[in-house]
């Protein structure tokens, strides 16, 4: 996307669509947390509002963008090797999602980091229901559409692939408030940055997402998984060798 405005116009045009995110999200969440109340309880509920008043706020400059590209309304044609590459996505989701989550929370990361315990309080404090709708349907869809949609096809019309996907994957990172969520975020942003440019479409970053966020509800309300962070050997044995192989299937997946 050529500015006129030279790099202070690129720099806005990033920058613009995610102020507008995190202000119409906010403003949504004060509102919702005014008539529910504010207490981890009602957090999920409060975010799910805000991100439903922010989805169309993004939706807007995803429109714009795919307008000037020529690619709105453009029919999807779903054939055998689009499910082959969709099984393969969450495949190479669940791999990394799993190993990356073992580790970090095997780490010292966790217990350092009260922010990070505070937002998995939150995150955490309502039913599985709502935590299920909110962190793992409506959130990755309304990030997918601005940090993929939007920052990565932007930053992409403007540079080569690599720095592309790193600094949407820092922008992405950057608004998790806390050192372990940034980390996870930040490597997870990249994983799905390229998933998009490989299919040069946003379902498969979206689907991903899902993935990995249902998962996470899944393993924090049921205890699935659970032996596979207590610190034993084996549970940093069965990590690396997940990760490894999601390394391995995602490399392969974006050369093919």
């Amino acid at each position: 996307m050529n500015s006129k405005y030279g790099i202070a116009g690129k720099v806005w045009e990033i920058a613009y669509p995610v102020l507008m995110y995190y202000t119409a999200i906010s403003i949504g969440i004060l509102i919702a947390q005014m008539i529910f109340g504010g207490g981890n309880e009602n957090y999920m509920l409060c975010k799910i509002i805000g991100s439903l008043i922010a989805i169309p706020v993004v939706f807007t400059d995803y429109k714009r963008d795919l307008m000037l590209t020529g690619r709105y309304k453009q029919k999807e044609v779903f054939t055998k090797e689009t499910w082959i590459n969709i099984g393969f996505v969450i495949m190479i989701t669940l791999f990394l999602s799993v190993a990356l989550n073992n580790i970090i929370s095997m780490s010292p990361l966790v217990s350092m980091s009260q922010e990070y315990q505070d937002a998995n309080d939150a995150f955490y404090g309502s039913t599985i229901g709502l935590e299920l709708l909110g962190s793992a349907l409506i959130t990755p869809f309304l990030e997918e559409l601005l940090h993929r949609g939007v920052v990565f096809g932007r930053l992409r019309r403007m540079m080569g692939v690599m720095p592309s996907v790193l600094i949407s994957a820092l922008i992405f990172a950057g608004l998790h408030f806390n050192i372990v969520q940034f980390i996870y975020a930040f490597l997870l942003g990249v994983v799905f940055a390229l998933f998009m440019e490989k299919s040069k479409r946003l379902y498969p970053a979206v689907i991903a997402h899902i993935v990995a966020n249902g998962l996470a509800v899944i393993r924090t309300e049921t205890g699935f998984l659970a032996w596979t962070v207590d610190g034993s050997v084996l549970a940093w044995l069965i990590s690396i060798v997940l990760l490894v192989v999601g390394c391995v299937g995602l490399s392969i997946y974006y050369k093919k």
